[in-house]
């Protein structure tokens, strides 16, 4: 098996519960975790870049990446902070206040270009890679997108072997007590059941040992709280550090 393992992506790669990354991770000698909530597929270039400066990828590293929609952005501040908004428009087709400086057919351009990049990139370095989807490619785009940028997608959404995590989950997430609000996010139950059913090799004790204890200690009390808690569960079962903040 491959002594290190780098994962990136959105929400679905890191949230404030234990997710694919987690239970696939637990298994490797070094694990590091580049997922960021509210990336779109051209954040998720950018980390790979900075992450491979930093730790210098080699043949012996695996990566694995979860792309999320074609529908989303990030822009940077004139203070040249990075924001990942998510979702150009959300379910109930409301733009979001940024999305007047984007569209969706450059949403799809800028997407595409980013997971090629990420292919040549890796292969490139002779790197042993996954790569998986987080979300529907989103109905919006599909209308408005035509010729070679259609092919394009097309080509793109052929690099993702496995079924996407969000139609595979087909899930309602839980609701966080304190505000009756619902999150939407795959449960780590069904974060565990996507690697049982997809990546069965990496289902052994001690990501057995790990979602137990994950599960033992999940709380929907308060988003806050279960961030608390998950915070002291990685530091008991990974090393400092394992979680990647770069931007």
């Amino acid at each position: 098996m491959n002594k290190r393992l780098f994962t990136f992506g959105c929400s679905f790669t890191q949230w404030k519960w234990s997710t694919w990354s987690d239970y696939i991770g637990i298994n490797f000698d070094e694990y590091y975790n580049a997922g960021q909530a509210g990336s779109d597929n051209k954040h998720i270039l950018n980390q790979l870049l900075l992450v491979d400066k930093k730790y210098n990828f080699t043949p012996d590293d695996y990566v694995m990446i979860m792309f999320t929609s074609f529908n989303r952005m990030t822009y940077v501040d004139d203070k040249f902070k990075t924001h990942c908004i998510g979702d150009l428009v959300d379910d109930n087709l409301k733009l979001h206040p940024m999305g007047n400086r984007y569209n969706f057919p450059t949403a799809v351009l800028d997407s595409c270009i980013s997971i090629r990049a990420v292919k040549s990139i890796l292969d490139s370095k002779k790197i042993k890679y996954t790569f998986l989807q987080s979300l529907e490619y989103d109905f919006l785009v599909e209308e408005k997108v035509e010729g070679t940028l259609k092919d394009n997608l097309k080509y793109c959404l052929g690099l993702m072997k496995y079924p996407i995590m969000d139609t595979w989950c087909d899930s309602e997430g839980i609701i966080w007590k304190d505000t009756n609000i619902q999150d939407g996010h795959p449960t780590l139950e069904q974060h565990f059941d996507y690697v049982k059913e997809f990546f069965p090799q990496f289902i052994t004790d001690k990501s057995i040992e790990y979602y137990d204890y994950c599960k033992k200690n999940f709380t929907n009390e308060s988003p806050e709280e279960q961030e608390k808690k998950f915070h002291k569960i990685q530091s008991k079962f990974f090393r400092e550090g394992y979680d990647i903040k770069i931007n």
